[in-house]
Parts: C-alpha cells; structure tokens; sequence
C-alpha cells in the first residue's frame, strides 16, 4: 500500500512538473514584447497544448505574432526538431571565433578617436576634365565631391584610421590621404592626372597627405583577403577638406567594390 501511495505521488509530481504552453501563453508574451526567437524557444523547450484553429490563429496574428510564431503553434513539431538539430550542433558552432561575426567590411573605413570606433562610408566622385591654360597647358582630370565642406569633422591630430588592404596589394599602393581644394561651383576638387605633351595618373603629388601605417596585432575583425591596418597621417593637419581615398580602380578587390572607381572617405578639420 505505502509503495503504491509513493509512487502514485510520484506520478502526479511528474504530472504537475511537466511544463505546457498554450495559445495564452503566447499572447502573454507578445504583449511583454519579447522577441520572436524567445517565443520560438520557448514553443520548442515546452509541451504545446495550442489551439490551431482558424479563430484562434487570427487571435494570435491581432495580437502580432509572426508567421514564424504562427507555424510554430500550427506544427510544433518541426520547430522542436529543428531546435534539437541546433542543439546537437551547437559545441561546432562555438568553435567559430565570436570576433568573426563582428569582421569588419572592406567597404568601410573606421575612424579611431579615443578609443571609439566609427564606420565611414565612401563617396562616388565625380570625374572632370578641363584644358588648362586655353590648351596650352594640356589636360587635367579632377576627381569632385559634392558640397563645400564635408559633414564629418575631425581634429587636426590625435585621430587615426583602421583600413582593410586586400592581401595582394601594399598599404602605400592602395590608400592614401589627399587634400581637396574647395571651388567656388559648390564642389570640393583634387587632381587625378594630366600632363602636356604626356598624361601622368594619379593624386598630385602636392595634394598627397603623408601618412604612417602599421599592421594591427589582431586580425580576427579582418574579412577573408584582407589585412587591417592602422594608419594617420604624420604630423597634425592644416584646416580644410580632406579624404581618406582606397585606390580601388587599380587594385583588383575581389567581391568588394564594384564600381570601377576610388573610393573617396571625405572628413574636414576646422
């Protein structure tokens, strides 16, 4: 007698411990707002005992729940098996670096002021070419950005840039800083090229910012191809416009980039 009275206790403990979840539930938890993969777990860790029926769907899709949270409720099953799969595969997945999620895109250059990082994103310059001296003085092609002034301000010194340098291409051969004269059209201009009796390509020389570059120690926020370097110019700037320019027209950038153009990162010092 006494060990069928234990064991039915045990039984029903075992019962009452089994944790459910219904269709009230769910509407509980959209109306605490949590997150549809925090609904979804919780489908997948607990018992359903839901109510699929077309009124009781659109009761769940008033109350906002997605299609995701409303396939769960309509098959259960599936989502407990995929979240089983998850599971199983889950010590493969924390092999993976948790900094590789956070790679850094080639196609952005990060600006570093006190310690705070800030993404830049690149601008599409316009291409001019002009005869100079009514022709006498050959052509010159100019690189022109829109606006006098650019929105990003940065101090003459104390800044510095984290940049992605594909593998195949040296630092000095793909990036630069170059000053930007301000026209009195509502642009902001450097040369590119030009020449009399040849044409020579590339920032003038008296636009070209000299610059420091060191590789950075960890490379783990570096995407597949690539570097990441630390680079500044070496000494403090003058006020005016200025961009920090990726030359990738003539470096080949593989999957990044597609326009056959430089990429201009344009700041200002005041």
């Amino acid at each position: 007698m006494k060990t069928w009275f234990a064991t039915g206790l045990l039984g029903v403990s075992a019962i009452a411990s089994a944790a459910t979840i219904t269709n009230a539930d769910i509407i509980k938890l959209l109306d605490a707002q949590m997150p549809e993969s925090v609904i979804l777990n919780s489908i997948a860790t607990n018992t359903p005992r839901f109510d699929s029926s077309p009124a009781a769907l659109i009761a769940l899709k008033n109350k906002g729940a997605s299609p995701a949270v409303l396939n769960a409720v309509i098959s259960p099953k599936s989502l407990t098996a995929t979240h089983a799969t998850v599971a199983a595969a889950a010590p493969a997945a924390r092999a993976v670096p948790v900094a590789a999620t956070n790679a850094i895109n080639p196609e952005e250059a990060i600006v570093v002021q006190n310690g705070q990082e800030t993404p830049m994103q690149y601008l599409m310059a316009q291409m001019r070419t002009a005869a100079r001296a009514l022709g006498f003085g050959g052509v010159a092609s100019y690189a022109s950005l829109t606006g006098t002034k650019a929105a990003r301000r940065l101090p003459a010194e104390g800044f510095e840039f984290i940049v992605s340098v594909p593998k195949n291409a040296q630092v000095t051969g793909y990036v630069t800083i170059a000053s930007f004269a301000v026209r009195n059209n509502g642009t902001r201009e450097v040369s590119t090229g030009g020449g009399y009796m040849s044409y020579s390509t590339g920032i003038a020389k008296d636009r070209v910012i000299p610059i420091t570059s060191e590789q950075m120690p960890d490379q783990s926020r570096a995407k597949e191809g690539f570097v990441l370097y630390k680079v500044k110019p070496e000494k403090a700037l003058a006020s005016g416009e200025y961009a920090l320019v990726f030359y990738t027209a003539e470096v080949r950038v593989a999957g990044f980039f597609a326009q056959a153009a430089n990429s201009f990162y344009d700041f200002g010092v005041d």
